[in-house]
C-alpha cells in the first residue's frame, strides 16, 4: 500500500475574510449578489456594478403626513379643517371666484 503525500490546494488557501450581500437595481430589475472574499473584492464588484449601470436601491420615501388624520381636499390637496359636526371636515381654501371651496368630507 502506498501513501499519498498530495495535499489539496484548497486545504492551503486562507478562509475568506467576510461574506457580503449586495442589492442593486439593474435596468429596473432588483438584483442581489452574494459572495465571500476580502474588502477589496467587494470594492471591485461595486465598481463593476456601477460601470454597467447598476444603481443602489432607492430608499423608501416616507408618506407625507396628514394634519391630525384630516383628509386632503381633492381640489387643493391641502388638509381639510374639522367641522363643528363630529367626524366631518371642510376645505378652508378660496376658489378662483373668491368664494370658499365647497369640498366637504
Amino acid at each position: 500500500m502506498t501513501e499519498n503525500n498530495v495535499t489539496q490546494i484548497t486545504d492551503r488557501q486562507p478562509a475568506p475574510a467576510c461574506h457580503f450581500s449586495i442589492t442593486a437595481m439593474l435596468d429596473g430589475f432588483p438584483i442581489t449578489i452574494e459572495g465571500e472574499g476580502r474588502a477589496g473584492d467587494l470594492r471591485t464588484i461595486v465598481d463593476r456594478l456601477k460601470q454597467i449601470g447598476a444603481e443602489p436601491p432607492a430608499a423608501a420615501k416616507p408618506e407625507p403626513t396628514k394634519a391630525a388624520g384630516a383628509p386632503l381636499c381633492p381640489v387643493h390637496h391641502s388638509p381639510m379643517k374639522p367641522s363643528r359636526k363630529p367626524g366631518k371636515f371642510y376645505c378652508a381654501k378660496k376658489a378662483d371666484d373668491g368664494e370658499y371651496c365647497r369640498e366637504v368630507a
